[in-house]
């Protein structure tokens, strides 16, 4: 598929092709582009790999520059060398789509660019994508709920991603262009052939290419706002969240029961979840190695590392390391276990935020936001939906010894952030402790 943003267009569900056999990889990749009439390919000199229109775009006629959406990602320093860009679109009148490219080792990952239109084949795709490697990787976009298909055994962390962006990071490096010719005789046709091209002067403009557009996906049966929304609402409810009157709880059991304050002389300083589910979520616990120490090291924190930890990684001139570690939430819920059946919004107001106000004299920061609508917009604009869910962000600071008050939180309330921080030398008061807690996360409510 071909978008158009912001005057630049970027390929999606390109074919990609490993360059095997005798010759350059120029030769090759000039070969296959004429065994499968590519007029336009993605190929550097030397890369033993190369990229093509699907069949169904090789059909426009365009004649602006067109980039591979897949060859940027991978030129990008802070994504490589492995991950998965996944990105939902949702446009007016018709399910999501989502745009998908993996890149492995620095490079488009043959049958990874692709635009897929259903979740089955999209669940698929990501299950099968750390199957292509070892170690690490990106899920980059808009989607981190996806997480919850990858394997937990391998560190992935979730980077946010938008087709804006994405189009500022394709460069000259990312155009498709003609394929080159290996011999001095195939330049001339190409020469020949270009010069015919000119002379005839076809020249395809902006309406041909969104005709182009509307034959390739010609638009679904109108549905009223009601069924557009009800529809996005079911696409969602599969996604893993965190009851705070539980999750909460579970958090603080795992620190008291399980994370010890010092390990090989090293001190807790933060235990930091910041995208929190459930049953179980990725969290980071830093320690540090305090100005007054004496006798800690890299060895003696290796040779006492927890069993829960995982991954260390030393920084800060070796002051510091951090550590991985899978933390139980609870048992699992989904979206749809909470949206289910809600409040209006100003009883959850009176609820909720009458507990926060309660916690105010208690805490450094006890808020809930304004609710706002949750979910797709219809073209007709909110109003067009009767009954709608509707979210406000809320936030909550302070000493650990609050959380006593987690577990009367209300059933629509949700956590999605986590971080404790750890200061033995702490002089305790009303708002003040040696372990303080802040949380963030999400109140529905449907009105």
């Amino acid at each position: 598929m071909i978008l158009d943003i912001h005057g630049k267009k970027l390929v999606f569900g390109m074919q990609w092709r490993t360059l095997t056999g005798s010759g350059t990889p120029t030769t090759l990749a000039a070969n296959i582009a004429k065994e499968v009439r590519a007029a336009r390919i993605w190929h550097e000199d030397q890369a033993l790999h190369m990229g093509y229109l699907s069949g169904a775009d090789a059909q426009a006629k365009i004649k602006d520059k067109l980039y591979s959406a897949a060859a940027a990602l991978s030129r990008v320093p802070e994504l490589v060398p492995n991950a998965l860009f996944v990105f939902r679109f949702d446009h007016a009148g018709a399910a999501p789509i989502y745009f998908v490219c993996g890149i492995v080792k620095g490079r488009p990952r043959v049958g990874f660019d692709q635009v897929v239109t259903e979740e089955r084949t999209l669940s698929a795709l990501v299950a099968d994508f750390p199957t292509k490697f070892e170690g690490e990787f990106k899920l980059v976009g808009n989607s981190p709920e996806l997480l919850a298909l990858l394997p937990q055994d391998r560190r992935v962390s979730h980077v946010e991603f938008d087709l804006a962006k994405l189009v500022e990071v394709a460069g000259p490096a990312a155009v498709l262009k003609k394929p080159r010719a290996t011999t001095q005789r195939k330049q001339l046709l190409i020469v020949t052939a270009l010069a015919a091209v000119g002379f005839v002067g076809w020249h395809y403009g902006k309406a041909e290419y969104e005709a182009y557009q509307r034959r390739l996906h010609p638009p679904p049966p109108q549905k009223t706002p009601a069924e557009l929304y009800a529809e996005d609402l079911v696409s969602r409810s599969a996604a893993p969240v965190a009851p705070a009157a539980s999750a909460l709880p579970a958090f603080t059991h795992w620190f008291s029961a399980v994370a010890p304050l010092s390990v090989g002389g090293w001190t807790l300083s933060t235990v930091k979840c910041e995208q929190v589910v459930t049953p179980e979520s990725d969290c980071v616990a830093t320690y540090v190695i305090k100005d007054t120490t004496r006798g800690a090291t890299n060895r003696t924190f290796l040779e006492a590392i927890p069993d829960w930890a995982a991954n260390p990684h030393f920084q800060k001139g070796d002051a510091a390391v951090d550590v991985s570690a899978r933390v139980r939430m609870g048992e699992a819920r989904r979206l749809g276990d909470v949206v289910g059946r809600l409040p209006a919004s100003m009883s959850l107001r009176a609820d909720f935020g009458s507990q926060l106000q309660v916690l105010r004299p208690v805490a450094g920061k006890a808020e809930l936001g304004e609710f706002g609508h949750f979910g797709f917009v219809p073209p007709q604009g909110p109003a067009s939906i009767e009954h709608p869910v509707k979210v406000g962000n809320w936030e909550l600071s302070g000493p650990l010894r609050n959380a006593t008050e987690f577990k009367a939180f209300p059933t629509p309330v949700t956590v999605t952030f986590i971080e404790l921080s750890v200061n033995l030398d702490a002089a305790p008061d009303l708002k003040q402790s040696k372990f303080m807690l802040t949380v963030k996360g999400d109140a529905y409510a449907r009105d």
